[in-house]
């Protein structure tokens, strides 16, 4: 989501639809940043919400796209611990479930010209209402001289994910942070494959990743 008068605060997090009511968590970004509720209800198209988190309260009112893919209108923001009142527009998309196979190109920082590749899956967990959903996953690749395999757990909200890396009996691999597209079909970001406690076969590398995702067809 995002707010015209305030780009630094970009609301993201899941909803549910039970009925006319929603329901779900919105994490926020930038200044007054937290956790808070969000609870609304729909008519038709038109949507009305309320996110209340511990500095502030947002309200919106706004319409959604026939397709529920978007949404956009006013908000208010009242005065509080974060600032004084605030008004404007905002807009919010969608972003399709995390769920495929995917090609992944790695770039290292630390080896000049060295690039890499792994192939894998990503799984994301059911929409709970919560400001997250799980990831899952595996990776595998034929030309990494860090590791050759992987298992994948994670975050994800809005289109900021976070993949944590680890042997198949849980050792630390390192970290993939990442930002992808709202259709999920990519997202790109940056790598540190690293272990304190078992030194990798490269001993560490840093670097930046590009994902191609063939979502799944259950989706």
């Amino acid at each position: 989501m995002s707010l015209q008068n305030n780009p630094g605060k970009t609301p993201s997090g899941f909803l549910l639809q039970t009925g006319n009511s929603l329901n779900g968590t919105f994490l926020f970004s930038g200044n007054c940043a937290g956790v808070g509720p969000a609870q609304g209800t729909v008519s038709g198209l038109n949507v009305s919400m309320t996110i209340s988190e511990a500095d502030q309260v947002l309200g919106l009112a706004g319409t959604a796209s026939s397709d529920g893919s978007s949404m956009s209108g006013n908000y208010t923001v009242l005065a509080s611990g974060c600032g004084g009142p605030e008004t404007g527009t905002w807009s919010a998309n969608q972003v399709k479930a995390l769920t495929g196979s995917f090609q992944a190109t790695f770039a290292s920082v630390v080896t000049n010209d060295l690039v890499f590749h792994f192939a894998g899956t990503l799984t994301q967990g059911p929409n709970t209402g919560a400001s997250y959903a799980s990831l899952s996953g595996t990776m595998t690749s034929t030309d990494a001289s860090c590791f050759s395999s992987a298992s994948v757990s994670g975050l994800i909200t809005g289109t900021s994910a976070v993949l944590n890396l680890a042997t198949s009996d849980g050792v630390s691999l390192g970290k993939i942070s990442t930002t992808l597209t709202t259709d999920a079909s990519s997202m790109t970001g940056t790598y540190a494959f690293i272990n304190t406690q078992v030194p990798l076969a490269c001993g560490s590398d840093y670097g930046t990743v590009v994902f191609s995702i063939q979502p799944s067809a259950t989706m």
